[in-house]
């Protein structure tokens, strides 16, 4: 079973959301104009951050909210980095009752897609490599809590001692083709397993058997 059961968003990442800022009157915005920013602050848990845009004075506040599904990315959990480069374009929106900016297109300079955990990926220490796939069940998954607990079929060996029956994972290794993950319990899943640096395994890129998507959260944006 997926669906239901939790609220969206995770419970890592802090930060609670500050009211709109509202647009001036006579602020017109050009749905076809490119800008390029730093990113201020992600909460990648939360699903939200900030972009500053590289010109000062172009927008209102001169920053700009960014919600994770406007983020173009080949991540199985789409999110940003302090201080990273971006590209994004401007949309007026309405949040309680006030028209703002948000940042939508978000993307890498020069529009390719950004990937971020390709990079924490290669410093993880996998159990029979990074490409190898074993088959459980979800006892749960948490999505306000961001976490759960896989039951590993029994069988298998491994090359490193010590895996338990059942292991963590996380809203980042939930693999929801770049959406947010449902609460679950009782579902088949594949995943690979890594090991942290504190000698804990858990479940990495989770999918249902066959590599397909796990089902994603249908989720309000923020107000």
């Amino acid at each position: 079973f997926c669906g239901g059961g939790d609220s969206w968003g995770g419970g890592k990442g802090g930060g609670s959301r500050p009211p709109p800022q509202g647009l001036p009157d006579d602020y017109v915005v050009n749905p076809a104009a490119v800008y390029t920013g730093k990113v201020e602050t992600y909460y990648k848990f939360q699903g939200y951050g900030f972009v500053v845009p590289e010109q000062t004075g172009v927008i209102p506040n001169d920053k700009v909210f960014v919600f994770w599904k406007n983020i173009k990315s080949t991540d199985r959990y789409p999110s940003l980095l302090k201080d990273m480069d971006v590209q994004f374009s401007l949309v007026v929106v309405e949040k309680r009752g006030v028209k703002t900016l948000q940042a939508e297109n978000v993307c890498a300079v020069g529009g390719g897609a950004i990937s971020v955990q390709a990079s924490f990926d290669e410093k993880k220490t996998f159990v029979g490599g990074q490409s190898l796939r074993y088959t459980g069940t979800f006892k749960f998954f948490l999505p306000k809590q961001g976490y759960g607990y896989i039951k590993i079929d029994p069988g298998f060996q491994y090359d490193k001692e010590g895996v338990p029956e059942e292991i963590r994972v996380e809203s980042a290794e939930m693999n929801c083709g770049g959406g947010n993950p449902q609460y679950c319990e009782d579902v088949k899943v594949e995943f690979g397993i890594w090991q942290t640096t504190r000698g804990a395994f858990k479940g990495y890129n989770v999918t249902l058997p066959g590599g397909a998507s796990l089902p994603q959260m249908v989720a309000p944006e923020p107000a």
